[in-house]
């Protein structure tokens, strides 16, 4: 098994990052990580780069979260059975490798995620509905904040998910064209869902974990609102008839 995976950078924490990068180091398998940095990261990631696994681009300016993961999924060095989808705010431990090998075997799941924790080891609302204009508004009243439970263990196919952390099968990605690149930040996680649907299931495994330091950006900083917004916006002229649904 080879597994690929991509993580894009823009002005991260230490502690953080470190963590990712760590924690892909304990993938038991042949593997490859290519780091796409949207921001002045070169520092946090210098005491990486002389692992072979792990390659380093700086690009001219920030291109966005999709279109840096679709740039690392073109520039890896070779084909893989698996590629990840990474935040710069996650961790796991080597559970991963079960979760992996679970994974490689299902061949009608295409797009996969495990249970996602926060640190004090309780469960982030990751799963998502599809949303609608009219589910938005709920969600910003506070009536609805748009996420589904699901059972502890059972592995459920699920509408779309948070994207701090995707496993898929590289040839749906490829085939897909990798995230729509017309959403600079917020809304292609729920957008390649959406899509990876035509080639199979997508799925939550909750038997497996990982940890995610949830920043929400967009709560606190005025131009990732704006960048939120713009999103929204692109959503629903792509997907029309999700505004009166």
């Amino acid at each position: 098994m080879r597994v690929s995976a991509s993580l894009v950078l823009y002005k991260e924490e230490e502690r953080l990052l470190s963590s990712t990068i760590e924690s892909f180091l304990k993938i038991e398998f042949d593997k490859e990580l290519i780091i796409i940095d949207n921001g002045e990261n070169y520092s946090l990631v210098k005491p990486y780069l002389f692992f072979p696994s792990i390659n380093y681009l700086s690009s001219s300016k920030n291109i966005g979260f999709g279109a840096g993961h679709n740039l690392a999924f073109n520039s890896l060095s070779k084909p893989s059975s698996i590629h990840l989808i990474l935040n710069p705010d996650i961790s796991f431990d080597k559970e991963i490798n079960s979760f992996l090998k679970w994974f490689l075997k299902e061949k009608e799941i295409v797009l996969a995620l495990p249970k996602v924790l926060y640190s004090s080891d309780l469960p982030q609302p990751i799963v998502r509905k599809i949303p609608t204009l009219f589910s938005l508004l709920k969600r910003k009243l506070k009536i609805d904040e748009g996420v589904l439970d699901f059972p502890d263990k059972e592995i459920l196919e699920i509408p779309s998910a948070h994207g701090c952390f995707f496993a898929f099968k590289p040839e749906v990605f490829k085939e897909l064209k990798g995230f729509d690149e017309r959403f600079f930040l917020y809304l292609e996680d729920i957008d390649i869902w959406m899509r990876a649907k035509k080639y199979g299931k997508t799925v939550i495994n909750p038997n497996f974990h990982i940890y995610h330091h949830w920043r929400r950006a967009s709560s606190k900083d005025f131009k990732a609102f704006l960048w939120h917004l713009q999103s929204w916006v692109k959503f629903f002229k792509k997907y029309p008839h999700l505004l009166f649904k």
